[in-house]
């Protein structure tokens, strides 16, 4: 990206390299379906394994139940006006252990552009600090076998809670 830098002496300097810090930050579940559905192909085009059978068609009455009952959050990674990741997150309690208040993460995504440096981890580190000021005590990741994020959170001291298989009935 170019930015211009204008001094004092009213000379004017172009860098052509400067690329704009990314901001992550929390968002409506409103500004979420507007600023994110640009990545929303994009993302299942890389996550879903059976396209046949898994058509991409968020159930947004779902979320906004879920976001009126205050067990929603989500982030937004944003570079100027366009945004290059989300993650998503949901907040209850435990089914079977009702006194534990636990998030889990529904959906994480960062272009392709952009992965390799420290965006993502930072998207993941402040979504846990907030699930943690929510009272969240554990934090859950569901991630695809044999991808970056599954070599990544063992290295994040996250452990095996559960093994979910799935069957097509």
């Amino acid at each position: 990206m170019t930015s211009v830098t204008v001094s004092t002496d009213g000379t004017a300097t172009v860098n052509k390299s400067r690329v704009p810090k990314t901001e992550i930050r929390l968002c409506t579940l409103d500004e979420f379906k507007v600023k994110a559905d640009p990545l929303f192909q994009e993302h299942y085009e890389e996550i879903a394994l059976r396209k046949d059978l898994m058509e991409l068609k968020p159930n947004w009455p779902m979320y906004d139940a879920l976001d009126k009952s205050g067990s929603l959050f989500i982030y937004l990674a944003m570079q100027g006006d366009v945004c290059i990741g989300y993650s998503m997150n949901l907040v209850t309690n435990h089914l079977h252990y009702a006194n534990l208040k636990y998030s889990q993460n529904d959906v994480l995504f960062i272009k392709k552009e952009f992965r390799g440096g420290r965006i993502g981890l930072r998207l993941m580190k402040i979504t846990e600090d907030y699930a943690k000021s929510l009272g969240c005590k554990v934090m859950l990741w569901h991630a695809k076998e044999h991808t970056t994020l599954s070599t990544l959170l063992p290295r994040l001291k996250y452990g095996v809670q559960d093994i979910v298989f799935s069957k097509e009935l």
